[in-house]
């Protein structure tokens, strides 16, 4: 038997020998077979160490190390932007500037700035603060009034026209990092080619979900429709799955639907913990309405499916695939 390059062969007594050895059957072999051969370095075997693990250590090794960013909020919570009347009661030494965020955040200078991103935080006169959700839902409903009171499309939304009409009330950096958020660039233009922008649908409506769910964490499923339905513009249509991550759409113990405040944000950071939660709150889940949920525990090495198949179980009820508890009988 010869390797792919002909510069090396085995005679069949050594072959079988490895074979044994290997546990392997001269059946199991394929017709091509590649040779791998060890570093060539002298004396490598010094620089080698065996280690056995446990199960709950090789988890972690597999896992990575994720980076603390939950930390990112905790730290800048007590800055949070509120409002321009407000800034006269900051205190300048609790502000953070890159430099010592970096020294405070165990994270990458790459995940640092995605976290910036993700979690609604701008550069404010060199120092990174978070926008209040009470300034981001009452900065939302004037961009919104704004886009009714001019009859605009969705897809034609003016992000100079919107600013102008909310600057006496936001930092150009804040109104930026809004826009940004709410909006995405639409196939349409101004005369002179400046772009239009259209509004998400999506994250517009969660937004002002999340306002009711301010009043009323837990709400009877068509008084709650019918209340975000009213709070929303015309042209913009709330949807069911909308909710997905910020709430749970539920029948109660009286077989009343109703909608509850659940957020993502408010979950163990911990696998196991918030599997444990995320089933206690509800026994059975499509995998739209769970990912939300769970997609920021998945790695390189696990996705969302993986997850699943790791710390659930899967049922099909009416040609629908659920997920529930491994442990529910």
């Amino acid at each position: 038997m010869e390797s792919v390059e002909s510069s090396y062969s085995r005679t069949m007594e050594e072959v079988q020998e490895s074979l044994k050895l290997a546990v392997i059957k001269e059946s199991d072999l394929q017709k091509v077979t590649q040779i791998l051969y060890s570093t060539e370095e002298p004396n490598v075997e010094e620089h080698i160490k065996l280690l056995e693990l446990d199960d709950h250590l090789l988890e972690t090794v597999n896992k990575g190390d994720r980076p603390k960013l939950e930390k990112l909020l905790n730290v800048l919570e007590p800055t949070s932007f509120k409002g321009i009347e407000y800034e006269s009661s900051i205190s300048h030494e609790l502000l953070y500037d890159w430099h010592r965020l970096k020294n405070e955040i165990q994270a990458s200078e790459a995940e640092l700035i995605q976290a910036l991103k993700d979690y609604l935080i701008t550069n404010i006169d060199g120092y990174f603060r978070l926008i209040s959700f009470e300034f981001e839902a009452r900065s939302l409903t004037l961009m919104l009034d704004l886009f009714e009171e001019n009859s605009w499309e969705i897809d034609e939304i003016d992000k100079e026209i919107t600013y102008e009409f909310l600057k006496e009330l936001i930092y150009k950096p804040v109104f930026n990092i809004l826009f940004t958020k709410y909006t995405e660039i639409s196939e349409k233009s101004k005369k002179d080619g400046t772009p239009l922008y259209r509004y998400n649908e999506e994250k517009c409506c969660k937004t002002l979900a999340k306002v009711l769910f301010v009043a009323s964490p837990v709400t009877e499923y068509k008084h709650f429709m019918k209340s975000w339905n009213i709070g929303t513009p015309e042209k913009i249509e709330p949807k069911e799955e909308y909710l997905y991550g910020i709430a749970l759409v539920r029948w109660n113990n009286l077989m009343e639907k109703e909608i509850v405040s659940f957020s993502e944000t408010d979950l163990p950071i911990d696998v196991d913990e918030r599997f444990n939660k995320l089933f206690k709150a509800k026994k059975k889940w499509t995998v739209q309405e769970i990912t939300p949920y769970i997609i920021n525990l998945t790695t390189n090495k696990m996705n969302v499916n993986a997850l699943l198949t790791k710390y659930a179980r899967s049922s099909i009820v009416n040609g629908i695939k659920y997920y529930s508890s491994k442990y529910d009988k």
